[in-house]
């Protein structure tokens, strides 16, 4: 990676009054920039946020939509393909959007780099795709409801190639799973899907490229490409799948910001980027009525603050045979347990990329008060099954991830004993 530009800001952009900022890169390659950037006076929880147009030397712009609102927020963006030498990066606000309630955007710093072809993650860079935003309800519906907010991948190496894999996080899901159901499932209010998958083979030639359509089909992609040659896709369902087909002008080229952690769930990602927690919180607190008085004996979704988030860490998919073993998580406080799914195995985490999953206790209650976290299988496995809890943590005050209380403890569940203690307090 080519190191980046030297930082500047703060600056703040009125209408009408772009920023501009010079960079050079020493090779060709894949530019990126990492904007802080926050908008005065707006909330992901009104629904309200500004937006940011970003191009680089007058060409095809992207938007940035700063659902962080009013906190200084670093936008990871890519910016294409450029060859080597002076360039240009403007931000402003676009005009033909609705106006917000931003009067002003802060851009409290750039930074801006490239990854040339020679580092060894250049091609994770050179297939990462452009994301044109939803518009289903809307020129824009992203604008307000499940914005695209990260992009991370898996790499998968095979005898003759690899198979790269992006994933999207959303700020929440407009349809599919209920918030009860996202919590216990899934341990987050995010939505979290793959898109693009791109196969290759001998010396990188690419083989086959697909992404994930409506009703969660693997389609064939046979798209256009933008920025150098990246795939583009359409955000196309309320529960985050796409198309290679655009109707939608807006996009936005997240950069590959990391890989999913080795030896942990995809909901990592959100631990080393823990705004996200706070924008889907937001969300949810605007769009999802709670359970004013939270009781972990309802089931009925409650303040993201009253539960215990626990990942898990299941064997490699190609164990127990590619079976599903479906999962029910339990939390003892002051001697009573409390379970993830409430004993319904309807609401275990089986599929799996599930292995987080979030347990309701009563309010109040803190890391000291925790003194025990169990597992249980619906079905006793066929074969012995063990499973590692990586982390078990509470949300802040302000909807951030504390320091986890708990972790590193694995679970061996078998048929005879298909339950088991993971951690308990000493």
């Amino acid at each position: 990676m080519i190191p980046g530009s030297p930082a500047s800001g703060p600056v703040r952009v009125r209408a009408g009054q772009p920023f501009e900022h010079a960079f050079t890169l020493d090779a060709p390659g894949e530019a990126w920039a990492a904007l802080t950037l926050d908008a005065p006076g707006t909330s992901w929880r009104r629904g309200e946020a500004a937006v940011v147009a970003v191009d680089v030397d007058g060409g095809a712009r992207q938007e940035v939509i700063l659902a962080g609102g009013d906190e200084p927020i670093e936008y990871l963006r890519a910016l294409g393909r450029l060859p080597a030498g002076p360039h240009t990066l403007r931000l402003q606000t676009p005009q033909d959007l609705p106006p917000s309630a931003a009067r002003s955007v802060t851009v409290g710093s750039v930074r801006t780099g490239s990854v040339d072809d020679a580092d060894p993650n250049a091609s994770i860079w050179r297939h990462a795709p452009v994301i044109h935003y939803r518009a289903l309800n809307g020129p824009l519906d992203s604008l307000t409801s499940d914005t695209p907010l990260m992009l991370f991948y898996r790499v998968e190496a095979r005898p003759d190639g690899a198979t790269l894999e992006y994933h999207l996080i959303y700020s929440h899901e407009d349809a599919g799973t209920d918030l009860t159901g996202l919590l216990a499932v899934w341990g987050h209010t995010v939505d979290i899907e793959w898109v693009f998958r791109v196969t290759t083979g001998p010396a990188g030639r690419v083989i086959g490229e697909e992404f994930q359509g409506p009703a969660h089909t693997t389609v064939r992609f046979g798209g256009g490409r933008a920025m150098g040659g990246h795939p583009v896709l359409q955000v196309a369902t309320l529960n985050g799948t796409v198309t290679d087909a655009v109707r939608c002008p807006y996009r936005t080229a997240l950069a590959p910001a990391c890989a999913q952690p080795e030896g942990e769930p995809r909901e990592a990602v959100l631990q080393r980027y823990p705004w996200i927690y706070r924008v889907s919180a937001l969300e949810v607190l605007r769009q999802v009525p709670l359970e004013a008085d939270p009781s972990p004996a309802s089931q009925a979704a409650a303040d993201l603050r009253s539960y215990v988030f626990l990942q898990w860490k299941r064997p490699p998919r190609s164990g127990l045979h590619g079976a599903k073993v479906p999962l029910e998580a339990g939390v003892r406080v002051h001697g009573a347990w409390y379970t993830s799914a409430w004993g319904r195995p309807d609401l275990a985490f089986a599929e799996p990329d599930a292995e987080s999953t979030a347990v309701k206790v009563p309010a109040g209650t803190t890391e000291a008060d925790v003194t025990a976290i169990s597992l249980r299988a619906f079905d006793p496995p066929a074969e012995p099954l063990e499973v590692r809890l990586v982390r078990a943590f509470f949300l802040d005050g302000g909807y951030r991830p504390r320091p986890p209380f708990a972790g590193g403890a694995a679970c061996r569940l078998t048929r005879h004993a298909p339950h088991g203690v993971v951690w308990e307090r000493r």
